[in-house]
């Protein structure tokens, strides 16, 4: 036998009834104490689907270019400007574009799109196998293990 959330009392039916602000399953007193909530005779709810987006094809992210740093550096000397001015004219820390320019550190995505428009270059490209030398130089193809890149 169901019992009531509010008075703990053993009842034979229970009204779901709002009572302040708790929506609780009371007795017929109980439930007079707030307002009775309608329940909906369907008890199927609905669900969100999430929309996915599946390629049908071979999906081509791009990667990081190899000599990224490099990259960056002769277009910076290009256009003739310090470390300094590009770091202040981008809003970051003088030290990260060194890093960059050395490759110490990887661009985060954001970052790389600021670079990217400023200097005109495209630091992000898409991957190709053909790039990738195998290291015993003979002429099988380049194997997912000389491609993909592997993160921590």
């Amino acid at each position: 036998m169901p019992s009531c959330q509010l008075c703990g009392k053993d009842v034979d039916s229970l009204k779901k009834a709002k009572i302040e602000g708790a929506t609780l399953k009371a007795c017929n007193s109980c439930a007079d104490m707030g307002e009775t909530v309608e329940t909906s005779t369907s008890k199927r709810r609905k669900k969100k689907k999430k929309s996915r987006t599946r390629s049908t094809g071979r999906r081509k992210s791009k990667v990081l270019a190899s000599n990224y740093g490099q990259m960056i550096k002769k277009a910076r000397e290009k256009e003739k400007l310090s470390i300094k001015e590009v770091a202040e004219s981008l809003n970051e820390k003088e030290s990260v574009i060194k890093k960059i320019e050395s490759q110490d550190l990887k661009p985060e995505k954001s970052l790389a799109s600021k670079l990217e428009k400023k200097f005109g270059i495209e630091l992000y490209v898409n991957p190709e196998v053909s790039d990738v030398k195998t290291e015993s130089g003979d002429d099988r193809s380049a194997t997912l293990g000389d491609v993909a890149e592997v993160s921590d």
